[in-house]
């Protein structure tokens, strides 16, 4: 750079001499009194001079206010970490990547007077899954799985032992013994046989007690037809007894009467005859109580329990002869041959309109045996 005039460095602008001068020393320039340059001196070193006068403006030039940047805080920024299922309760696939979570840092820092803000993303890529990693995961998985399979296992295995046990101490209770047995629908049936299936019952646990065995007990009894035994909890148990029905009664070869029903059936053995029923008379077989008279007498029961209400009031007795034939006598002394007992229907039919027929007239027998009605 040539040694240049002070006059071109700085002009008359304005400036102040003070200024002025310490500019011109700046550059190397003589300054007179009066504020001028004498231009005597000239630049040696360009880079000098530029310092110098650097130095200068950083002195005198006005000051940039300093502007101060608000601290930003960053939210930070948390993703859920996904295992198990997927987003909305949908079910990740098994063999997807694992997700991992996202993580970020916010930090500020002061360089320079000035705030800088840092943030730091620590989100890592999904990692992938080896093959025994999901093998592990598998077996982890049934493991679990088996666990469960057992717990249920246990459990109804549990709740039946429980119900087990409280139905043992139930049942060894003294609570629920029978203590009650109320029983109905005796009258011919022999007392001491039905006492002894009652006693039987006593004191027995009422959940546990046999009942149906009760009931085939008293069913072996001639004169029970049906018996019914049924428990009521606590304490208490019923007998329902229905009887057979005797309908006639015969003398047998031993000298006691056997009371009959329709089916035939020895209900009792008896050495007194009985006013209630009418006698069949002949001499029959030697049954015991609970067999069945066969023909004629099963017959003769049979016909007594067709007859017409009206010929049932009438009737004094039935009788059976040596050859099987079945006759009967009815008030009035009117002796009706019926033959052998079949043809219930229409045998009685015609003795019906016979008798009707006859009126008031006099007649002592009516014969029906051929399944026409005549009389005598």
């Amino acid at each position: 750079m040539s040694r240049r005039d002070s006059s071109d460095l700085f002009p008359d602008d304005g400036l102040d001499p003070e200024v002025e001068a310490e500019l011109a020393q700046a550059f190397g320039a003589d300054v007179d009194s009066g504020g001028e340059p004498t231009g005597n001196d000239e630049f040696d070193d360009i880079d000098d001079d530029v310092d110098d006068a650097w130095g200068f403006f950083r002195r005198h030039l006005p000051r940039v206010p300093r502007i101060s940047v608000p601290r930003i805080s960053v939210p930070r920024i948390s993703v859920p970490r996904i295992s198990g299922r997927g987003v909305l309760g949908r079910r990740s696939e098994p063999n997807a990547p694992a997700t991992v979570a996202v993580k970020r840092t916010t930090a500020t820092k002061n360089v320079d007077g000035r705030t800088r803000v840092v943030i730091t993303d620590d989100t890592a890529a999904p990692a992938k899954v080896s093959g025994q990693a999901r093998f592990r995961e598998r077996r982890i998985a049934a493991r679990r799985a088996e666990g469960r399979r057992r717990l249920r296992i246990a459990v109804i295995v549990g709740s039946v032992v429980g119900v087990i046990v409280v139905a043992l101490i139930l049942l060894a209770s003294p609570i629920l013994s029978i203590r009650t047995i109320d029983v109905e629908g005796v009258v011919y049936a022999d007392p001491e046989r039905v006492g002894e299936v009652v006693a039987s019952l006593r004191g027995d646990a009422i959940l546990t007690a046999d009942l149906r065995g009760a009931e085939r007990a008293l069913e072996e009894i001639p004169w029970v037809r049906e018996a019914r035994v049924s428990m009521h909890l606590p304490r208490r148990v019923s007998v329902q007894i229905d009887e057979r029905q005797p309908i006639a009664f015969y003398r047998a070869v031993d000298g006691f009467n056997r009371v009959i029903d329709l089916e035939g059936r020895v209900l009792d053995v008896i050495e007194g005859d009985l006013v209630d029923f009418p006698p069949i008379q002949g001499t029959g077989p030697n049954l015991s109580a609970g067999d069945v008279v066969e023909q004629p007498f099963l017959g003769a029961a049979q016909l007594i329990n067709a007859l017409p209400r009206e010929l049932r009031q009438r009737l004094v007795s039935m009788a059976i002869s040596p050859d099987g034939e079945v006759s009967f006598l009815l008030t009035d002394d009117v002796t009706v041959l019926f033959g052998r007992p079949d043809r219930f229907q229409d045998k009685l039919v015609a003795l019906l309109n016979e008798i009707k027929r006859q009126g008031s007239r006099s007649y002592s027998v009516i014969d029906v045996s051929t399944g026409e009605a005549s009389v005598r």
